[in-house]
């Protein structure tokens, strides 16, 4: 059995622990599958080309296992296979795992045909596995057009040009098409560098971004969120950058967008500053979550009505639907989750949503880029409504998952450090939501139940995608949470009495003062590490 945590045994016995305790435990059923030296073992037996010795098994690597709707889990098998020569070649299986309590009695057979030959199956029955050569991946419709240049060219110049006023007479000369990031069958990132003819006017970009998926959705609602947003006051870059979107090209499924300069991403910044871990570090990191939660209020106040409306209620309903299935794959963990799903509806009833607001949909750290003093925003494939709630929610969801999984392995094996990195993490959110809260309105007690809902899927991708490797973040911070709102008592009550207090105090300073400090920051201004510290309510309010 595996366990990342004990993170639950301090924790006195109720309906939702004694639920949340069956999630902490990897069975060695399920870990068998992603045992390499055992599939390995199992497979130069049961293949007649390496039990002959005709061809050698070299390595056997294996992607993660994901649990699907059929109660089965399944992944990718790669073998590096090496014949009577030197050369080697790789071939990619298929595999699907069979839990223990849906197998049937099954006999070990050799294939009937050549190894990875179309149609070739294999069976390991005490392993609980069955492989098969990996389907090709399907290609983006785009990608020819894209990855080439002159028909890159012509595809960019004729979208850009329909869709963009402004760039009504653009004519590209050349393009140099670099892929950012691709995942073959789902989406492709791609930047591309223009060249003009001498006489073109200065205002034309030199460099765009265009990024193409498998679904029109997605980069539909991508480009007509940004264009609804750069018809604001945002467009100007006073507060956040955003990129000018360009076009979208529905018969490729391509959404086009000029790009937001950056030199790192927040992301970056915090995993920096984490391992530094000086004052220095914290306060440089500390500027730019405030950037990051104005930049944030403003487009949340921009006023943009585009998108579908999204609702907490909606995700408590995936949760559901997720624990049914793997319920249906691991029987073992029946309402492990109910008791604590049903106490988070209740909380969720009673302190109503806010009114919804435009939202970036998965706003985290990564997705805020920094340049020199400045901040942007990208990533708007899932532009939405919703309540404030889930942009800054998600965002300090991210902020406390980052740090923890930024520990080495030897520092995450240790409790106690794992316990303080969560507490620095706890406050470096708190600098993000006390500046939020102060600049547009929103509900704490919102934000909290969203981070839950985050945590709580956590937990269960701890099993639908088998993680023995990770430690079990999710729960950690899952327990601290349900600490902080009072599902579980807290585990230090003077702790918890310490921070109310300093909330009292952050509640009776004007947001008057934190715009003000927001502004210099914006502005360049030097600040007073002193104020900060006064606004977080860490010393007594003078207040004007």
């Amino acid at each position: 059995m595996t366990s990342s945590s004990r993170t639950l045994d301090s924790l006195p016995d109720s309906e939702i622990s004694v639920g949340l305790r069956k999630l902490d435990t990897l069975p060695e059923w399920l870990l068998a599958p992603l045992q390499a030296k055992t599939v390995r073992a199992a497979l130069a037996e049961a293949v007649p080309e390496f039990a002959s010795g005709a061809q050698t098994l070299k390595a056997c690597k294996i992607k993660r296992m994901l649990l699907k709707d059929a109660g089965r889990w399944a992944g990718t098998y790669t073998l590096t296979i090496a014949g009577s020569g030197d050369e080697t070649r790789t071939l990619a299986l298929r595999g699907t795992f069979t839990p223990p309590h849906l197998r049937g009695a099954a006999t070990p057979a050799a294939p009937a045909r050549p190894l990875g030959a179309e149609g070739w199956r294999l069976a390991l029955p005490a392993l609980g596995l069955e492989l098969e050569p990996e389907p090709p991946e399907t290609d983006l419709i785009a990608m020819p057009q894209l990855t080439d240049a002159d028909a890159a060219r012509a595809m960019l110049e004729a979208g850009i040009r329909a869709s963009t006023r402004a760039y009504a007479e653009l004519r590209i000369a050349s393009c140099q098409p670099e892929i950012i990031s691709y995942k073959p069958g789902s989406r492709c990132t791609l930047r591309y560098r223009l060249g003009y003819a001498e006489a073109a006017p200065p205002t034309w970009p030199t460099e765009v971004i265009a990024k193409t998926y498998r679904k029109d959705s997605k980069g539909r609602n991508a480009y007509e969120g940004m264009a609804a947003l750069w018809a604001t006051p945002l467009a100007s870059g006073a507060t956040v950058t955003l990129a000018e979107p360009l076009a979208y090209i529905p018969e490729q499924k391509v959404m086009v967008q000029g790009p937001v300069a950056a030199e790192q991403s927040l992301e970056d910044l915090l995993k920096d500053a984490l391992k530094a871990d000086t004052p220095a570090a914290y306060a440089e990191l500390h500027s730019y979550m405030i950037r990051a939660a104005a930049g944030l209020a403003a487009l949340h106040q921009s006023g943009v009505q585009y998108g579908a409306t999204i609702s907490l209620g909606e995700r408590w309903a995936e949760l559901h639907d997720l624990s049914g299935k793997l319920y249906a794959a691991a029987p073992e963990l029946r309402g492990a989750i109910d008791a604590l799903l049903a106490r988070l509806e209740a909380l969720a009833a009673a302190n109503p949503a806010d009114a919804p607001v435009p939202t970036h949909g998965t706003f985290n750290p990564e997705q805020v880029l920094i340049n020199g003093p400045h901040i942007g925003f990208i990533d708007f494939d899932d532009f939405c409504m919703a309540e404030p709630a889930l942009d800054v929610g998600l965002f300090i969801a991210a902020i406390k998952d980052i740090g923890l999984n930024a520990l080495s392995d030897e520092q995450a094996s240790d409790a106690a450090t794992r316990r303080a990195r969560l507490a620095r993490l706890d406050a470096i959110a708190e600098i993000f939501l006390a500046f939020y809260e102060k600049l547009a309105p929103i509900s704490r007690e919102r934000v909290a139940l969203w981070q839950a809902w985050s945590y709580l899927r956590d937990a269960l991708h701890f099993w639908i995608k088998v993680k023995p490797a990770e430690h079990d973040n999710g729960m950690l911070m899952l327990v601290d949470l349900l600490q902080q709102i009072g599902v579980f008592p807290p585990a230090d009550p003077a702790e918890a009495e310490a921070e109310a207090q300093k909330a009292r105090r952050r509640r009776s300073i004007p947001g008057t003062r934190y715009a003000a400090y927001v502004g210099a920051l914006l502005a360049g201004i030097a600040v007073n590490a002193g104020d900060l510290a006064e606004l977080l309510g860490d010393v007594l309010p003078l207040i004007s």
